[in-house]
């Protein structure tokens, strides 16, 4: 590992190795970054987040961002596999007013430049997940270009790039120890596999991120939150599935829960339960 760097970014996760790539494609070089965990499954929100994609938004600034980032996944790959499925999306309206939220998305999508975006029937939306029980709904929003993220994969595809650009190195199971801070200015990166002297250091450690702040006498306003997420046993109408998912994301947002493939499961997570706060400290590497 290097003495010395440009920029230290701590967290190999999908922030960091974003982060490496970009600047990477903007002529930067000697970069390092460190991660407590393995290459690329470090451990933290990238390891484990189901990956759903969705472009429209009320903010015209997050949808363009969600399209930036189907364009660029969709350029990604490993050995693994792709780094995005574009199944596509639907969000099902269970009461009139979603209905009318719906509607409203649609406009959104239309001034954003959300393509194929449209409203289905109920009887639509059932073609397109057979699974769905459509005297239930009042009818969905589709767009076809959302799906499924692959975070691992698309982390390491963007390390690929900076590393073979000559721009990064990263190095997996290296813990940040401490950084060195004289008059108010960083000097070094301490870790367990030894010392980084740079004036430059940007924290990409997600639900660890506090602890690193402390390092430097800041606060990072982030508080860790665990989140529900199931898989259904094997299910009889997915007997025989190859891919790993085919069918499109389903959100129910009158439920606050959403749906996505898993081969021949499904996934379902939900965010209408209490707030389960952790303490970044209590997390394991």
């Amino acid at each position: 590992m290097k003495s010395h760097a440009t920029l230290v970014v701590i967290g190999a996760g999908i922030v960091g190795c974003s982060t490496a790539y970009h600047l990477a494609k903007l002529g930067w070089q000697d970069i390092v970054v460190v991660d407590q965990g393995p290459l690329f499954a470090t451990g933290g929100s990238t390891s484990h987040a189901p990956g759903l994609i969705f472009q429209t938004n009320a903010s015209k600034t997050m949808t363009q961002l969600a399209q930036y980032t189907i364009d660029l996944y969709s350029q990604l790959s490993t050995a693994e596999g792709p780094a995005f499925y574009p199944v596509g999306g639907i969000e099902v309206a269970y009461t009139e007013a979603r209905l009318a939220e719906l509607q409203r998305k649609l406009g959104w999508a239309k001034s954003w430049g959300v393509a194929g975006a449209c409203l289905l029937t109920p009887a639509e939306v059932k073609a397109k997940v057979p699974l769905i029980d459509d005297s239930q709904i009042l009818g969905g929003y589709y767009v076809p270009r959302d799906g499924i993220a692959k975070a691992v994969r698309a982390a390491e595809a963007m390390a690929t790039f900076a590393q073979e650009a000559g721009a990064a190195e990263f190095h997996g199971h290296t813990t940040v120890t401490d950084i060195e801070v004289v008059n108010g200015q960083v000097q070094a990166v301490l870790t367990d596999q030894g010392r980084i002297e740079t004036a430059k250091v940007l924290v990409c450690a997600g639900i660890w991120g506090p602890r690193i702040g402390r390092m430097v006498g800041e606060v990072i306003p982030l508080t860790p939150v665990q989140h529900q997420y199931v898989k259904t046993a094997p299910i009889p109408e997915l007997a025989g599935a190859t891919e790993e998912v085919t069918y499109p994301i389903i959100r129910h947002q009158d439920h606050a829960m959403y749906f996505r493939q898993h081969g021949d499961c499904w996934g379902i997570g939900s965010y209408q339960h209490e707030p389960l706060l952790v303490d970044p400290d209590n997390i394991l590497p």
